[in-house]
């Protein structure tokens, strides 16, 4: 293609509202829109905030009754069907880049890739989980991700950690067409409570104790377990704290965390809710806070993570190398040794009474996002890769 030929992108991402990617989603495209760049989302018939808001492009959702409990190769067919329209929908429209996002490397994901290609789209990729985490532990069949690697244009991921990972499953891909973009998940929609006591107020939370927060999906890797068994030493030394889990579990059972609750006797410690929070709630709950945990075992980048700076909150993490490059200990947030519960429960105990320390880092996490994890800053580069998509250029 030339150099002259008009940017129109499609962004397809077919999960959305099911499972709370829409926020991340309509963020990305309004800013990549606000570039000037034409964009058309196509996704899943779950999500709504098209309906609840003005954004500067098109919504289309192809993808219908593709989750349920309806047998799972009836989902599949409306899956292909849904791919099958997004992809005809998109070239009829004249659109000539599109933006897939990667969090399994199996067939749906490659028939998406197949349709576009073969009418002729460049390919751009935003690879979230390189690995499938829900076999974290287990060893890896890289054939899988060749067909893959052969389609592909440009790779986006969030992190250095996450280019690594890339540049080991794809040996061929040209180092030079992966990108390092910031993952964006800063809140343009949604008024944040005015204070903790409000906030509290409104999600009907005890006033008059601390609250530290585990908040998203619950995955083997983010570690829940280590942070239950970390409050069990909490309590042992301090009264007057819970631990508030809001999450669903993915790909896990829940039975696990109960039977850690259970024998750590912690149930008069948590509070647990285990279902999905709607967008215009999830400010509450980190308002609502005094610390925010992710002790998460291994991750590429976290949409949890970018929430908590933009929402101000005191962080503890875990040492990982992709928290290190955000995390300055001390400064914007505090680390603590990877699946080490004994060395979380210490740096709660030592943070939680510290108000002094958590206005600190409070104001130096948003700082930290309104620095490095800005939508505009995000929108430009996103939208300078689709062009090189575009054109074929190199770096």
């Amino acid at each position: 293609m030339s150099n002259g030929t008009s940017l129109k992108v499609a962004m397809v991402e077919p999960i959305g509202g099911h499972s709370g990617n829409d926020f991340y989603d309509f963020g990305l495209c309004k800013a990549v829109a606000d570039q000037g760049t034409e964009m058309v989302f196509y996704t899943c018939d779950e999500t709504n905030l098209d309906t609840r808001f003005s954004f500067p492009f098109k919504t289309e959702k192809p993808f219908k009754k593709i989750y349920g409990n309806d047998p799972k190769l009836l989902r599949g067919m409306r899956y292909a069907i849904g791919s099958w329209n997004a992809a005809r929908h998109a070239a009829r429209l004249g659109l000539n880049v599109v933006h897939f996002h990667v969090y399994h490397f199996a067939g749906r994901e490659y028939l998406n890739f197949y349709l576009f290609k073969r009418k002729g789209f460049r390919i751009v990729a935003t690879i979230h989980d390189v690995e499938n985490f829900e076999q974290f532990g287990e060893e890896i069949d890289a054939r899988k991700y060749a067909k893959f690697e052969k389609v592909i244009d440009r790779v986006i991921v969030h992190s250095p950690y996450a280019k690594e990972s890339v540049k080991k499953y794809f040996p061929s891909f040209p180092e030079d067409k992966i990108h390092i973009v910031p993952h964006g998940d800063s809140d343009f929609l949604f008024p944040r409570p005015a204070n903790a006591e409000d906030a509290r107020r409104q999600l009907n939370l005890p006033a008059d104790q601390k609250l530290v927060l585990f908040f998203g999906q619950i995955k083997k890797v983010k570690g829940l377990d280590v942070l239950l068994k970390a409050w069990a030493l909490v309590r042992d030394k301090m009264k007057g704290a819970r631990l508030l889990v809001v999450g669903r579990p993915w790909k896990v059972e829940q039975a696990l965390f109960d039977h850690i609750i259970k024998e750590k006797n912690l149930e008069p410690d948590c509070i647990l809710n285990y279902s999905y929070v709607p967008n215009d709630v999830i400010p509450a709950y980190f308002a609502a806070a005094d610390i925010v945990v992710l002790p998460y075992r291994e991750i590429y980048s976290s949409g949890v993570m970018i929430r908590s700076l933009d929402y101000g909150a005191a962080i503890i993490a875990s040492d990982l190398d992709t928290f290190k490059k955000i995390i300055v200990d001390g400064e914007n947030g505090v680390l603590f040794r990877n699946e080490d519960e004994s060395d979380l429960a210490e740096k709660i105990l030592s943070l939680i009474h510290d108000e002094a320390k958590l206005k600190q880092l409070r104001l130096n996490a948003r700082k930290t996002a309104d620095e490095k994890f800005s939508w505009e800053l995000i929108g430009k580069k996103v939208n300078e890769i689709y062009k090189l998509a575009l054109n074929g250029s190199g770096s």
